[in-house]
């Protein structure tokens, strides 16, 4: 028999205060439509516990009251298996297995002890940059580097962590899969090992003393094992460890023990193409569904099917702060003297500032400034990468001075410049349809030869790692020895030397399909190399970058690593800026800075740019100097050859002044068009005629401002007046809300629409008053805002919701009076932590109860009250 709907509503309460932030993760594994959980977020924007209580009434209205076993299903999907005790009383009971607990927890114990004895003995072997061969301990080295996070169901906003702890405090709760993501060089594995560090020593500041068993994987290694109990009994324990197979699966399998299993580098996971690899069926929930996962890639290879339960982290790289204290605290140890003189080629280079946002490239420059005391005027990461290979010969080569004969001292400068055999099997791997990552030593050798392949192991370009053989015991030797670049960047810096090859040499040598073969987006060091190494290739691999989609932006990396840029290029520029050239607030700064000059050659040399695009990155108009600033603090002025402007998102707290958007018409001379699209920051309501330039109105240049909702304004430079401009948009108020917040500017755009919704006779579905409600009216015709701007009376206002702003007696008895005059309105919301307990019945106008409003408050307690207009009292 189905549940009460009595019991369903305590149960939805129940949940929704503890789900605030799964409630369209949830929705999703209830199989409710995103059209659906678009309109719950519009309807009820801010107010997070009431959309996790809306999406679950409408599973039960859409499916006719379902079981709530389902209920269990979803959150036991979603990561929150601890809520489904406030399902549980009433769910058929569930079948646990579960070995006997002494023996149970003498197996972990023992799991544990060899895991932590494994993973020391694994985080003391770090080698930060090739040619250091002392193994150092990864607590020694390991530096914050920057870390945004998105929150689960959001598709838009990455926000700030402070430190790789919040991994766990402020995400994970949120998912069950964590992916942490970056490009490469930005510190993915020595993330991993640091959190591996952390378990393993029961760091008090980790919140990884509370996982109970930490599996590590690198899955670089497990080409070809078919089960993660395989993995873990092969790479993980030791070869007369008396756990088997087995019982690493049971444990693993048992809920009462918390396990988070770490997959280091996703991206060089050999099976990650094949179906039903057991990566794809823990991601995709096929097992061990109740296990926390969490898993490192490049940004170009985030696995399939990682829908929005799924949490995501990226890397942004070293800062100022960061660079600082890693060369402090790793490489000059202390001397402060040391650290200044290479922070001051770090500051005084901004070129090479941004290259090394890249954190292994600003490892590999402070430990070879420290070393050759180098200071050179870096203008390209080709230029950057290639003197940072020949230090590592050099810093070889200066050791083997003092044993070595002459003839050797020329063989080892010889091996410096010629690598062709280096070149083509790099090139080969990443150029297969399953890159290879590793090769066997004696195959390596012969394909090689030994000088040349020693000269590279001893200067630590190349790596040999001892596998555990996967036909043992069926072969003698437990282990076989497999060699691997020091860092895949090397590999791309070799592939680029024979692709460039096969560039110079003739159009047949290339396949047809090479960009599908190594695709840019994963590979595009190997793209911007060859540019940076041949001039003459460049233009070869521009044109093969034109065939793939998506890829103008990342030709602009490409074409700006050439030499003579401004020479070279200017038809690959005009090329570039034909199609929208795109600024986005998390690009790197070296791309935000490379896109900067493109556009700054382009307006140079009088090269139309058909559109630049800022999306989420501008940060004010600099009146006074007549530029835009973005977040990063770039500079974009006299952009006389911009045809369109288009700003994406600026900050909520910036209202853009009257001189801000009149310098923005102005800063392009040959501009037609600038298009605003904000939903929460604003703009001028209007602008005196008398301040418009007459040169900016003659040129009649379109002014489009895009607000929530699809509400569309078009700017009259004429009258200096915002007009409607989509037909319908003052519809879209009735399928939506207005959010009126603190801003001054947001309020004035939002009583503008108020206004002409009402005159139009258009319902207004609900407007939030977010902490600017002060008072009302004595005669109850208006709100007073905190601004001190007024609310007129909406009648065709159907929801009010007032937000963090206590409430007492004479304010609530003046909202009634308020909402007895709006004749549509069906219900009034409180979000507040002050309300009176009690309304005398006679202060409550008696339309309302014929009426049958609804009056509900929540508080800090995040439970929902509803006002009995008959007695007064809160139920």
């Amino acid at each position: 028999m189905a549940e009460g709907e009595d019991l369903r509503s305590n149960i939805f309460v129940d949940l929704s205060t503890e789900l605030p932030k799964h409630w369209r993760g949830l929705g999703r594994k209830l199989s409710v439509t995103d059209s659906e959980l678009d309109t719950i977020d519009e309807d009820y924007h801010g107010d997070v516990i009431e959309k996790c209580y809306q999406t679950l009434l409408k599973w039960n209205q859409k499916f006719a009251a379902p079981s709530l076993d389902d209920l269990a299903d979803a959150l036991c999907k979603i990561g929150r298996r601890d809520l489904v005790e406030l399902v549980t009383p009433k769910v058929s009971p569930r079948r646990v297995e579960s070995q006997h607990p002494t023996r149970l927890e003498e197996s972990k114990q023992k799991l544990n002890q060899q895991l932590r004895t494994k993973y020391l003995r694994l985080t003391k072997q770090v080698q930060p940059i090739p040619f250091i061969k002392d193994k150092r301990s990864i607590d020694t080295v390991f530096t914050e580097v920057g870390l945004n996070y998105k929150p689960v169901g959001d598709n838009d906003t990455w926000q700030k962590l402070d430190s790789h702890h919040d991994i766990l405090t402020k995400t994970i709760e949120q998912s069950r899969i964590q992916i942490i993501e970056g490009d490469p060089g930005y510190g993915k594995s020595m993330l991993s090992l640091q959190l591996v560090h952390d378990w393993c020593t029961c760091d008090p500041r980790s919140p990884l003393n509370n996982v109970d068993i930490l599996i590590h994987l690198n899955l670089r290694q497990l080409g070809g094992t078919t089960s993660i109990y395989s993995a873990i009994a092969k790479c993980l324990l030791p070869l007369d460890s008396s756990i088997k197979e087995s019982d690493v699966e049971q444990l693993l399998q048992n809920e009462s023990i918390r396990t988070l299993i770490l997959f280091d580098a996703y991206d060089e996971y050999p099976d990650k193409d094949k179906e039903g690899n057991f990566v794809s069926q823990i991601l995709e929930e096929n097992l061990l569904q109740h296990v926390r996962v969490i898993l490192t890639t490049r940004s170009s290879c985030i696995p399939d099917g990682c829908d929005g339960l799924t949490g995501r982290i990226k890397l942004t790289g070293f800062d100022r702060r960061a660079r600082e204290e890693y060369v402090r605290k790793v490489v000059t140890g202390g001397d402060e003297e040391a650290t200044q003189k290479i922070l001051t080629q770090f500051n005084t280079n901004s070129i090479l500032a941004d290259i090394c946002q890249v954190p292994l490239f600003s490892v590999i420059y402070a430990h070879s400034a420290h070393e050759t005391k180098i200071n050179i005027d870096f203008r390209s990461v080709t230029e950057f990468f290639g003197y940072m290979v020949c230090c590592f010969h050099d810093h070889a080569q200066n050791k083997a001075h003092m044993k070595a004969t002459a003839e050797e001292l020329v063989k080892l400068q010889g091996f410096k410049g010629t690598h062709d055999e280096l070149d083509e099997l790099a090139y080969r791997s990443l150029s297969a349809k399953n890159q290879q990552q590793t090769w066997d030593k004696d195959l390596l050798l012969k394909e090689l030869g030994n000088e040349f392949y020693d000269r590279h192991v001893d200067i630590g370009i190349l790596v040999e790692e001892e596998i555990l053989n996967r036909n043992y015991p069926k072969q003698p030797n437990p282990y076989t020895a497999e060699v691997r670049f020091f860092h895949k960047l090397f590999s791309e810096w070799y592939a680029a030397h024979h692709l460039v090859k096969r560039l110079r040499s003739s159009q047949s040598s290339l396949p047809e399909n090479l960009v599908e073969l190594m695709d840019p987006s994963d590979l595009q060091h190997v793209y911007r190399f060859a540019c940076g190494l041949d001039p003459l290739a460049a233009p070869r691999v521009l044109d093969l970058l034109k065939k793939k989609e998506d890829c103008a932006r990342f030709a602009v990396l490409c074409a700006l690593e050439q030499k003579d840029k401004a020479a070279d290029v200017l038809d690959t520029v005009r090329d570039l800026v034909s199609r929208d050239v795109c600024i986005k607030g998390d690009d790197s700064r070296l791309l935000q800075r490379t896109t900067i000059q493109l556009v700054e050659l382009a307006c140079q040399h009088g090269i139309p740019i058909t559109c630049l695009y800022l999306e989420r990155c501008f940060a004010k108009f600099d009146v006074t100097n007549s530029c835009i600033v973005l977040e990063s603090d770039f500079r974009l002025a006299n952009m006389r050859t911009v045809r369109i402007l288009h700003l994406q998102e600026w900050p909520e707290e910036h209202e853009i002044t009257i001189g801000e958007l009149l310098g923005l018409l102005q800063t392009c001379d040959g501009l037609e068009e600038l298009r605003l699209v904000s939903r929460w920051s604003s703009l001028p309501p209007s602008i005196p005629s008398e301040m418009i330039p007459p040169a900016v109105e003659k040129r009649n240049i379109h002014v489009q401002y895009d607000r929530l909702n699809g509400r569309v304004y078009r700017l009259s430079l004429e009258h200096g007046q915002w007009k409607i401009h989509v037909q319908g948009a003052c519809k879209s108020l009735s399928k939506s809300l207005i959010h009126m917040g603190r801003s001054s500017g947001h309020q004035e755009w939002c009583l503008q629409e108020l206004k002409m919704a009402t005159e139009a006779g258009v319902g207004i579905s609900y407007l939030i008053l977010d902490g600017t409600f002060n008072t009302v009216t004595d005669n109850g015709q208006s709100i007073i805002l905190t601004s001190g701007s007024t609310i007129p009376v909406l009648h065709t206002l159907q929801e009010l919701g007032i937000q963090y702003t206590d409430i007492n007696l004479e304010m609530l008895v003046g909202i009634l009076s308020y909402v007895k005059e709006c004749p549509q309105m069906t219900e009034l919301r409180f979000c507040v932590d002050q309300m009176p307990s009690v309304v005398d019945p006679g202060l409550i106008p008696p339309q309302l109860k014929q009426r049958e409003l609804k009056v509900r408050w929540m508080s800090r307690g995040g439970m929902w009250d509803i006002l009995d207009l008959e007695t007064g009292q809160w139920k």
